[in-house]
């Protein structure tokens, strides 16, 4: 694993929360003053950027609490949000024995505290996992997953969802989440005081009003895409460094393989935020994504590309170009798996 540089990720990773965190204050308030200036020019009060340094005077407190009382809440229920916002519900060792075995066993393998388990019910086929420190770390998985995965393909995905926890992923994805939710409330609130202030301008302040609106419009849309920049910043490495470190959990890339081609099936969990979505370990493009730009996950296929290169065996290419069919558990199946009859000296698919 030392090529791909995992003390020097986790790092990096360390760094760019703690910037995040920096930078969260002083963007609100340069969209504050953004906002004032603009409404200076169209309103007539002198001097925009004099009127927009005096609004920030008088507001920047305002701002700055608004902003550490965000944090703050997202540091403290950041796990009762998460929860409330995908279903999941805790999971205890009498209802699932073999996954807290699973898990504990990885935890050992490295000195870490076992983190909490939950599970959301539905068929689809996912996992992620969640948390700032010891006391919120958590990994959840879905019904569909663990009706899907063997035990190897199983462990595999903790193992993958673990790294992300040793990696302090997790704790730079919330940061970012709790930085674009409160953009997007300020733009919500925003837009909402534009329509009122619209409706309600009349007479020769009309036009000025229409302008500062448009104006303002522009303002928060572009603060809101800045936020939604620094999301996607999150490099999409994070899921080749999990992949890699469940190799080096596991020493079984082939399970990994075989589970995400697994999880390619029928990853989609619907109901859930997207802001959450981009925490689990399969997250599909949408069809809107301009050339993948946009896209919190690199493809299936890439991903396998790089665990072959860990010592991994993938399926057959003509599988992965094309949808994959949900395997089949018939007594008929050829002997080779799901994927194609294997030769007579291999004893399955994966070698």
């Amino acid at each position: 694993m030392a090529q791909l540089g995992l003390t020097t990720y986790r790092l990096n990773n360390n760094l760019k929360s703690t910037a995040l965190l920096v930078a969260f204050p002083f963007l609100l308030l340069v969209l504050v003053g953004a906002i004032a200036g603009a409404f200076g020019a169209t309103q007539g009060y002198g001097d925009p950027v004099e009127f927009a340094v005096n609004v920030l005077i008088q507001t920047w407190p305002i701002v700055l609490g608004v902003a550490a009382i965000w944090v703050l809440i997202g540091y403290f229920f950041n796990g009762a949000i998460i929860r409330h916002a995908t279903g999941a519900v805790s999971l205890t060792r009498q209802q699932e024995p073999e996954l807290y075995n699973l898990v504990e066993n990885l935890c050992i393998s490295r000195g870490l505290a076992v983190p909490k388990l939950y599970i959301v019910e539905t068929d689809a086929k996912n996992a992620f996992a969640s948390g700032i420190d010891q006391r919120t770390f958590a990994i959840t998985v879905t019904r569909g997953l663990l009706n899907a995965l063997d035990k190897d393909e199983l462990e595999a995905v903790l193992a993958h969802e673990l790294t992300h926890i040793m990696n302090r992923d997790t704790r730079l994805l919330i940061v970012t989440i709790v930085f674009v939710g409160m953009i997007s409330f300020l733009a919500q609130l925003l837009w909402r005081g534009m329509r009122v202030m619209s409706f309600r301008s009349r007479g020769k302040g009309g036009l000025a009003v229409l302008v500062f609106v448009l104006i303002a419009a522009a303002i928060s849309g572009i603060g809101y895409l800045l936020a939604l920049i620094l999301r996607f910043a999150i490099s999409r490495r994070r899921e080749y460094q999990a992949d890699a470190g469940s190799v080096d959990l596991t020493k079984n890339p082939d399970a990994l393989i075989s589970a995400l081609t697994k999880i390619a099936d029928n990853p989609d969990v619907p109901h859930v935020p997207s802001e959450v979505r981009q925490m689990f370990i399969e997250n599909p493009p949408s069809n809107s994504s301009i050339a993948h730009l946009f896209d919190t996950h690199p493809p299936i296929d890439k991903r396998i590309q790089v665990l072959e290169s860990l010592g991994g065996h993938a399926p057959q290419p003509a599988i992965l170009s094309a949808p994959p069919e949900k395997p089949g558990r018939s007594s008929d199946a050829p002997a080779g798996g799901p994927w194609g009859a294997a030769p007579p000296s291999q004893k399955g698919p994966w070698g």
